[in-house]
């Protein structure tokens, strides 16, 4: 269930409008037809309680993206070439899961898996989450743990305070097992990307809660946002989603409102602040893909952390088409490819180990 395409537009969440002009659009489209699946989509995503932006967005997204792309693989099915490229697939390619590896203040590793239930002295986990004790920590001296998600994996943490934080694939984060009651609350994501959910400061007498992520500073006062910082990238991304936060960095300060996202780059310790549709950058934390004008070797970056690949592009004039879409985390790595090769814009791919090449 998914779509996906090289247009150049860009959108925000979309009105019934939108969505009608989008069906009349497609190649062919009768109007008996469109009104037709515009009813649907319609009577499929009428809430029945109040939702947020973000789900109502995500509902008719993924019922367009449904309806769409079979319409545009019949379309294109009639164009295809007699003899298509051919697809090489030596192998399956596992869809990322919930796992991470915890690291005990005694330097002991745990494997935290899907279905599978751990308690350690100050936490308890699921299989899906990480729940610490609520206690607060009278001594001065904190003892820290560390979480690793490896590539192929996601988890989600609660810490001592109620904050919570989803960490995606190839992501380590720092943190105290306990904090110290009106004491500064202070985590470190040494690399990755995660989303936090900070527990307010009125609730701690307060204290102010800061993310450390390599040579950035955030201070939080109670909020929702998204860093990215990933190794071997030379910049580090942070996106408000709602309160308020204050970057520091070695030669600047910046305050950030919601959907302003700070992008600063760690060679040139240059910093500069956009505004972004925020319901693409955090959508990996709910199960999904969303891909605005991408290039498609950012997109390729993106699925071979949560599908533990490498990939290589054949024609590397293919690296930067862009595209338009949004796949579901959950669908085999063949069927986003093959979702793609649709387009045209790829001919075929390979398959071999944990490898993918495209031709």
């Amino acid at each position: 269930m998914s779509y996906i395409n090289n247009s150049k537009k860009t959108s925000e969440i979309p009105t019934e409008e939108d969505l009608h002009e989008l069906i009349d659009d497609l190649p062919g489209m009768q109007d008996a037809q469109a009104d037709k699946i515009f009813k649907n989509i319609i009577e499929t995503t009428a809430p029945t309680k109040k939702k947020s932006q973000f789900w109502k967005y995500t509902a008719v997204a993924v019922v367009v993206i449904a309806l769409a792309s079979g319409y545009f693989l019949k379309i294109n099915t009639v164009k295809r070439p007699s003899e298509a490229a051919p697809i090489i697939v030596k192998n399956k390619i596992q869809i990322g899961t919930d796992k991470a590896i915890l690291t005990l203040e005694n330097g002991e590793e745990i494997s935290l898996e899907k279905e599978t239930n751990v308690v350690v002295n100050h936490a308890t986990s699921s299989g899906e989450k990480l729940v610490y004790d609520t206690k607060t920590n009278t001594t001065s001296e904190i003892a820290f743990n560390y979480l690793t998600i490896p590539r192929g994996g996601q988890f989600q943490l609660e810490l001592a305070d109620g904050t919570k934080v989803w960490l995606n694939s190839e992501t380590k984060l720092k943190y105290p097992v306990a904090f110290v009651d009106g004491a500064l609350r202070q985590v470190e994501l040494m690399y990755g990307e995660a989303y936090f959910e900070v527990s307010p400061s009125s609730k701690h007498h307060g204290s102010k809660f800061n993310v450390k992520s390599q040579v950035q500073n955030i201070e939080v006062l109670g909020t929702e946002f998204n860093i990215k910082a990933y190794k071997n990238s030379s910049n580090i991304y942070t996106t408000l989603v709602e309160g308020k936060v204050a970057l520091n960095s070695k030669n600047s300060r910046q305050n950030l409102i919601p959907s302003q996202q700070a992008i600063l780059n760690i060679d040139r310790e240059k910093l500069t602040v956009k505004t972004v549709d925020v319901y693409d950058e955090i959508s990996w934390k709910n199960g999904l893909f969303s891909f605005k004008g991408k290039p498609l070797k950012e997109i390729m970056v993106v699925l071979s952390r949560w599908y533990d690949i490498e990939f290589e592009f054949r024609d590397h004039h293919m690296e930067n088409i862009k595209f338009n879409g949004v796949l579901l985390k959950r669908q085999s790595i063949e069927d986003i490819l093959n979702i793609i090769k649709e387009t045209k814009f790829i001919n075929a791919y390979e398959i071999n180990d944990k490898k993918i090449i495209i031709n």
